[in-house]
């Protein structure tokens, strides 16, 4: 793309376009990708502008054509009267959601910090290739952190996907919540 449009460097749908535009070079305007789109060049700009919400088939057109699918579950949390109603029922239901970053940073941090003795466990009970009578207080440990750790990768996961403009920038990363 030429030059950034200022005004809609936080518009998911403008970001969407402009990751698009490193994998193909029709996306690198307006002009080009609202031929591509089927979508009138001044109506995708009100849209990347923030000035009109697009329609549904509008989402699926941009989702299918820029390999963006968090647009349409971007548009279904936030604005499908049907979608919002459900994420307000899940996030109330979420943990994650209403924690501060820091300490669900400090709980994965915490986790972490046991890393080096987990490792030095398995490879203790693996080393056989099995676990013995005497092995299993030690496995269960082992099993223990493990389910600490992922739990804590996921409630941060969690904690991202609340946040629409985290969402946006980073679904294609931790989508397999």
């Amino acid at each position: 793309m030429g030059r950034k449009a200022s005004k809609a460097l936080e518009n998911i749908y403008y970001m969407a376009r402009f990751n698009a535009a490193k994998k193909d070079s029709t996306f690198t305007s307006r002009e080009k990708t609202s031929r591509r789109l089927g979508i009138e060049r001044s109506r995708l700009a009100r849209i990347e502008l923030g000035i009109i919400t697009p329609y549904a088939e509008e989402i699926l057109v941009m989702a299918k054509n820029y390999d963006a699918m968090y647009l349409a579950d971007s548009y279904c949390e936030n604005i499908c009267p049907i979608g919002k109603q459900r994420v307000l029922a899940s996030l109330a239901n979420s943990p994650a959601a209403n924690e501060s970053l820091e300490r669900l940073a400090l709980g994965f941090l915490s986790s972490v910090q046991s890393i080096d003795d987990i490792t030095e466990k398995l490879i203790n009970i693996s080393k056989d290739g099995s676990v013995t009578n005497n092995e299993f207080e030690s496995f269960h440990e082992v099993l223990v952190s493990m389910n600490s750790l992922s739990q804590n990768i996921k409630n941060i996961k969690e904690w991202i996907l609340s946040d629409p403009s985290l969402k946006a920038k980073f679904y294609n990363d931790i989508k397999d919540v």
